[in-house]
């Protein structure tokens, strides 16, 4: 049956809150719409804003009831932990800093938490909802939303298959044009990227570096074991790092780079893999997402195009439109909801109930610790260890 189009025989809608998300919301309006592809997810309650209209003008517009319009979510995690018939999960689209309370507040009720990345800004936070989340053997998933791709979960599938041979490099790179112009004519939806108090330690790392960084562990199965890294500001204006470059090493001394930059012309939403094999490598751009290039050792280059009977069987199943006819950024984020619906439906096996798996709390927290590893290592100008779960 086709992931996201299958819609007969029908399964039952997840009832879930949503935290932010009110009019205005950057990101939001994509989280719904994959919901809605995914076909899974049902929003019957909300704390869409601190702002009593801008939260009643949601709830009308989502259809929401009245009476589960929240005024805060900190009303919401209390009154929908009273019922009996609470959310069975939970939404936060909220900006970074304000990740950690409601988290917080929804995982101590029980209450599954499906969270925008990154988790929090710091570790102190990021170990304390790791905590709560095993005391309560609570659900909790980031949307890293590249991993919801086909041909991202092809290239896994081949490399977790062997046909690479031994990993030998890794290299990734994450590369925006946003900032190239300035700083002047940001809007607020783009502004509060370089503020640390609402970002954290790091602007360019802590955004599109975390992507890339989970996207190398996730293709390869390998835990990141050290770095060294170089964080620059280069746009005038700007107080953050706009651009990184961060050395990696991983389980088995196998090296890895990733560039992130949010000043780079050209580059719309520059995600680019590339696995280096003993056998054979594998190359992915974001902005090209049906194909996936693979290139062995004396052979043809092998162009694998999504929807063909050549693609690994995972591939294959998490694909639902007819080859030609392409997934882009919303299938992707569909997917990944999708996994999160059957995980949810899994109850207390949902850790094991994908055959991908799920970004969880493990990979939150790694992602938090990436930005306060490489701030230290930039101050040292060396090495730093990154510690094991």
């Amino acid at each position: 049956m086709p992931r996201l189009t299958g819609d007969i025989p029908g399964k039952r809608k997840i009832k879930v809150g949503m935290v932010g998300g009110g009019q205005g919301a950057y990101f939001a309006s994509y989280h719904r719409a994959a919901m809605r592809l995914c076909d899974r997810f049902q929003i019957v309650a909300g704390a869409f804003s601190s702002d009593p209209a801008t939260a009643r003008e949601a709830g009308e517009a989502l259809g929401v009831e009245p009476g589960r319009v929240y005024d805060s979510f900190e009303q919401m995690a209390r009154m929908e932990s009273a019922r009996t018939d609470p959310v069975e999960a939970v939404v936060i689209v909220t900006p970074n800093h304000l990740h950690f309370l409601p988290c917080k507040l929804f995982l101590e009720a029980g209450i599954a938490v499906i969270c925008d990345k990154p988790l929090v800004n710091a570790e102190h936070e990021a170990r304390e909802l790791q905590r709560i989340a095993a005391k309560h053997d609570t659900f909790l998933a980031l949307t890293y939303t590249y991993q919801g791709y086909p041909m991202v979960r092809d290239a896994r599938s081949r490399i977790q298959a062997g046909e690479l041979g031994d990993i030998r490099f890794m290299y990734v790179e994450y590369l925006l044009e946003w900032l190239a112009a300035g700083t002047t004519a940001l809007g607020k939806s783009l502004a509060w990227r370089g503020d640390p108090a609402k970002v954290g330690l790091t602007a360019a790392l802590g955004d599109i570096g975390t992507h890339a960084f989970n996207m190398l562990e996730f293709l390869s199965g390998l835990r990141c074991t050290a770095l060294s890294a170089k964080l620059t500001s280069t746009v005038p204006g700007w107080q953050m790092d706009d651009t990184d470059v961060v050395q990696l090493e991983f389980e088995g001394g196998v090296d890895g780079l990733l560039w992130a930059s949010l000043a780079a012309p050209g580059h719309r939403n520059g995600l680019r893999f590339k696995i280096i094999g003993s056998k054979a490598s594998v190359e992915w751009r974001q902005e090209a997402p049906e194909t996936l290039l693979f290139t062995p050792i004396n052979e043809a280059d092998r162009i694998y195009r999504r929807g063909q009977s050549d693609n690994m069987p995972q591939t294959l199943a998490d694909s639902s439109l007819p080859a030609g006819n392409s997934e882009g950024y919303l299938e992707a984020l569909a997917v990944l909801y999708a996994d999160f619906a059957q995980a949810l439906d899994a109850g207390a096996g949902w850790r094991n109930s994908t055959s991908v798996p799920i970004p969880d709390i493990s990979q939150g927290v790694r992602g938090v610790l990436l930005s306060q590893l490489c701030v230290a290592s930039h101050e040292r100008r060396g090495w730093v260890d990154f510690p094991k779960e």
